[in-house]
């Protein structure tokens, strides 16, 4: 009987452990997902309104021209890009929705606006 409630025990670690890299490992795909889409945001200072929009693979593209560099930092909260200059731009995320955008070129936060 002691044999059998340590293969029990076993059998039921292995289990969760698997259950756990799944659950991650879905995590990671269902990740890009929350980024992927187009939003608008409004430069206060110029009044211009803009389009931002990222790809399935995570290209980067603003008023429909594609940003040269890529992808640092994917989590549930941001996604942040370096582009070809060195700077950043992170989109910030909440409930797996992006909110805002910060252009570390600009030192500026956008808030952003689903279409």
């Amino acid at each position: 009987m002691k044999q059998n409630g340590w293969l029990n025990s076993l059998s039921q670690t292995l289990f969760s452990h698997v259950i756990k890299l799944k659950k991650q490992k879905a995590i990671q795909v269902a990740l890009p997902s929350i980024y992927i889409g187009t939003w608008r945001f409004t430069d206060e200072l110029s009044k211009r309104k803009h389009s931002l929009e990222i790809t399935p693979d995570l290209h980067i593209l603003i008023d429909h021209r594609e940003l040269a560099g890529q992808v640092q930092i994917l989590t549930e909260k941001e996604l942040v890009f370096l582009d070809g200059y060195g700077y950043q731009l992170r989109v910030d995320a909440v409930d797996g929705q992006p909110i805002s955008v910060y252009d570390e070129a600009d030192n500026r936060v956008y808030e952003l606006e689903h279409t």
